[in-house]
């Protein structure tokens, strides 16, 4: 049975961490002081960290520089930050994985509908699934750039037949494009069906399209570029991950399942090295439920052997069982039991706040109840009847003691925490937190970033000769 500390000071070890943690808190309670906090003390211990932050703004990211050059860790920062190529390190999602991994992260970019669109979703898995094979065997990076030609041109998918290996992921690459074939009527010469290809593949590489443009495209689509999410962690980097959540919500919410996705293989191939990150990596993922996905939930397990500490950060916990985003109430359950640590800030939502109190349990408190009594009788006098004279006095005392159980934190405690006050539940205990004040010491006016200069690689290149496919 928990505890009840409250305004005791927090301690967690590093081992604890590794259970992972879960942050619940309403816009305004406190959530990025707290945030700030979390990475001083994760910098000033050498550790590495990702934060993907939920909002994207010139200042936060100087914020987080400022945090690092405090604590001698600026040469560690690198930055994402797909609304503003200027201010962004280079990072490709696809680089890293195998082809079911590769096959499901941009399938990730298709919602999971039933009817016609479960069948032509199922196409496009199909073909993505050849796709990502023969790339595999020609061992070339690519880009989406290169994905989106390939998707939608004959003479590309020849040029990349030709240039593979004679692999099973050739021929399987080799029956798909026949699948694709079909009998001009008018030459009776066999040839690629646009409008087949076009129903396989034309949602899927008009969403991709979205990462081969604009501030998006620059950021994503180097063959050899400067963040690499396994390296990152094995390095003890400090990975700030702008989302442009308000301005470009759907791009925004897309990417991170992007991230989210290679972070998974990245965290499969640490837990299969000998090398574990030390101290415990920290991952903070800010407005979790826009991007989580119902594969995330093992990864939890992975994380915890690879000495990895998962932190996602809720509004609310409808958010996460909301099926219009894939989830379920058992989601959510994986999610709440893998995490054994969770504090609560500010929250407004009746669900939330039964939820969490649920969560701190019960404890057994006594309850004393006392009474108290006083009588008195009278009798009549000897002289005048309506003379009335006291007979007798009595007094009583009683006490009794009960025991019930009784919620450690009530429902409405978790509406009236104050600013920077939060509610911790670990694992046996309950307590009461005032956060303390991060002061940044924002010198900087623009921002300051370490920017990489990398050796050349020779990637596919599909998009690229894409003007030699469409001569």
């Amino acid at each position: 049975m928990a505890q009840w500390k409250p305004n005791e000071e927090l301690k967690l070890e590093s081992r604890m961490m590794t259970r992972h943690c879960l942050g619940i808190a309403a816009t305004g309670g406190g959530k990025s002081n707290f945030l700030n906090l979390i990475l001083k003390q994760q910098m000033m211990r050498g550790g590495g960290a990702i934060h993907i932050d939920g909002k994207n703004s010139k200042e936060a990211i100087i914020e987080f520089l400022s945090l690092a050059k405090q604590h001698n860790r600026w040469q560690d920062v690198r930055i994402i930050n797909i609304g503003d190529a200027a201010f962004s390190n280079t990072y490709n999602p696809l680089l890293r994985g195998d082809n079911d991994e590769v096959t499901s992260r941009i399938m990730m970019l298709l919602p999971d509908q039933g009817g016609s669109g479960a069948f032509f979703r199922s196409q496009a898995g199909r073909g993505m699934r050849a796709i990502a094979g023969i790339l595999k065997s020609i061992d070339k990076p690519y880009n989406f750039g290169d994905l989106n030609v390939l998707m939608s041109n004959e003479t590309a998918m020849r040029a990349l037949l030709k240039e593979a290996p004679p692999t099973k992921e050739a021929r399987d690459f080799k029956i798909f494009m026949d699948q694709m074939m079909a009998v001009n009527p008018r030459t009776g010469a066999k040839e690629m069906n646009t409008q087949k290809l076009q129903h396989t593949f034309g949602d899927l590489a008009g969403r991709l399209h979205s990462y081969y443009v604009g501030n998006a495209g620059k950021v994503l689509n180097p063959y050899n570029p400067e963040i690499d999410l396994y390296q990152a962690i094995r390095e003890n980097l400090l990975v700030y991950v702008a989302l442009p959540m308000l301005s470009k919500s759907e791009i925004a919410v897309d990417f991170a399942k992007f991230l989210i996705s290679d972070l998974r293989t990245a965290i499969g191939q640490i837990q299969n090295d000998d090398y574990k990150p030390s101290p415990t990596f920290l991952c903070l993922m800010d407005e979790f439920s826009s991007y989580a996905m119902p594969s995330l939930a093992p990864v939890f397990e992975q994380a915890r052997s690879s000495n990895i500490c998962l932190f996602p950060f809720i509004q609310t916990y409808s958010s996460l069982t909301d099926k219009g985003n894939g989830l379920s109430d058992d989601f959510a359950a994986k999610i709440f039991g893998n995490t054994w640590n969770k504090i609560s800030f500010l929250l407004q939502e009746p669900e939330s706040c039964e939820v969490m109190s649920k969560v701190a349990g019960e404890m057994l408190k006594e309850v004393v109840s006392e009474s108290f009594g006083e009588n008195l009788s009278f009798q009549a006098g000897d002289d005048d009847a309506s003379a009335l004279r006291t007979g007798g006095r009595g007094r009583s005392f009683g006490k009794s003691i009960s025991h019930k159980h009784d919620f450690i934190v009530r429902p409405e405690d978790f509406k009236n925490l104050n600013d920077g006050e939060a509610i911790f539940m670990g694992r046996g205990v309950v307590m009461k937190l005032q956060v303390p004040l991060v002061h940044l010491n924002v010198e900087d006016k623009e921002i300051d970033m370490p920017r990489f200069r990398m050796p050349f690689k020779q990637g596919l290149g599909i998009a690229e000769r894409y003007h030699t496919f469409s001569g």
